[in-house]
């Protein structure tokens, strides 16, 4: 099974991944993360997914595996968050 995408990032030297993040059920969920992690520095986001002309359904963030799990925990029942897997032509 592939690993989640990790670089050295701008978290005081500690390892970053991406990570992916879904509503639950309620779309608005999703809209607060991402006013919300506008103001964490140890939470970058990389790109919404979603349709151009309504709220995204998914965004893709870069964190550390301790804030990704931080997260998880206060958004529990609300977000899914997990780790970004890279793509791959011959898995």
């Amino acid at each position: 099974m592939p690993m989640p995408s990790s670089t050295s990032g701008p978290f005081h030297g500690r390892t970053s991944s991406r990570y992916i993040v879904r509503a639950a059920a309620d779309s608005r969920a999703l809209s607060a993360f991402i006013d919300d992690i506008a103001a964490n520095p140890a939470v970058r986001l990389v790109d919404t997914i979603g349709p151009s002309a309504g709220p995204p359904h998914t965004a893709v963030v870069e964190t550390d595996p301790d804030t990704a799990e931080q997260l998880r925990r206060r958004n529990l029942n609300q977000l899914t968050i997990e780790p970004d897997q890279p793509l791959s032509l011959f898995d």
